[in-house]
């Protein structure tokens, strides 16, 4: 006989979502100190990394890559290519559109990128080598289980 296990009695405080965001939250804080010279949240930083990295990427293949939905990525995409940081460049057919890093977005980069690094740095070396490794292994498991339907 299989029976249904009772629902969980969990209060908010034990609460998956909210500790993961509660941790993002706390990250973040780091990133952004370290950034603030830039101008760049670690959102931007992290869009501009991966359009750079990719070459001409498409919105679509952009949100794919990072587990996001368009309408929230072209929101955060909008400052980046209204500072001209980045740019939308017509691909071969005409009707679609990639974006691309301009001259001033690949400086900034490189500019961004050494304060990334001591945010990087800063935050490993709080949780020790294996937190993060375990972390990371986590999360790359969460990722892969929690893929949308």
């Amino acid at each position: 006989m299989n029976s249904v296990p009772p629902p969980l009695r969990l209060s908010p405080a034990e609460c998956t979502c909210f500790r993961v965001r509660s941790a993002a939250r706390r990250v973040t804080q780091i990133y952004s100190r370290h950034l603030t010279p830039t101008g760049l949240r670690i959102s931007q930083f992290s869009l501009l990394a991966h359009v750079i990295s990719r070459g001409p990427v498409s919105i679509t293949q952009l949100s794919e890559l990072l587990a996001t939905d368009r309408t929230t990525l072209t929101r955060n995409l909008r400052p980046l290519l209204a500072s001209g940081v980045l740019e939308r460049a017509v691909a071969g057919d005409k009707r679609r559109h990639e974006l691309v890093a301009t001259l001033a977005g690949r400086a900034l980069f490189k500019r961004a990128l050494p304060l990334w690094a001591e945010a990087e740095q800063e935050v490993r070396t709080a949780m020790g080598a294996k937190l993060t490794a375990d972390l990371h292994g986590a999360l790359d498991r969460s990722m892969e289980r929690l893929a949308p339907l």
